[in-house]
């Protein structure tokens, strides 16, 4: 086959005689959705993360981990219990930033009480 939108397509059909429809017709559906080049935000969110009680982690894990984004991470991460916020305070004139971290043991507790409702 031919690269069809500069994405190349896979050739190895072959399953005996017959080729395998099922990849046949995924790479279509790559073809047909794919909008080119996933951003950083698609990226971290496709990827998948094992959650460990005795780490410590960031937004973006955990957007990653419940397959939300990075602003959606940080609303629900200052509503939850346990959460540490390792920013500077707000002065004069400057806001402050956030830096939140929580640990492994709170984000399991927490993904366990909203899975159990």
């Amino acid at each position: 086959m031919k690269n069809i939108f500069g994405i190349p397509v896979s050739t190895i059909y072959q399953h005996g005689n017959k080729p395998d429809l099922r990849k046949v017709g995924k790479d279509i559906y790559e073809l047909l959705t794919n909008t080119g080049r996933l951003g950083y935000k698609q990226r971290k969110r496709n990827q998948t993360i094992k959650i460990e009680p005795e780490k410590n982690y960031a937004p973006s894990e955990v957007a990653a981990a419940l397959n939300l984004s990075y602003d959606a991470a940080l609303r629900l991460m200052q509503k939850m219990k346990g959460v540490v916020d390792w920013g500077t305070p707000t002065r004069r004139y400057k806001r402050g930033k956030k830096k939140l971290r929580i640990s492994g043991k709170n984000l399991l507790t927490f993904i366990r009480s909203k899975t159990r409702d």
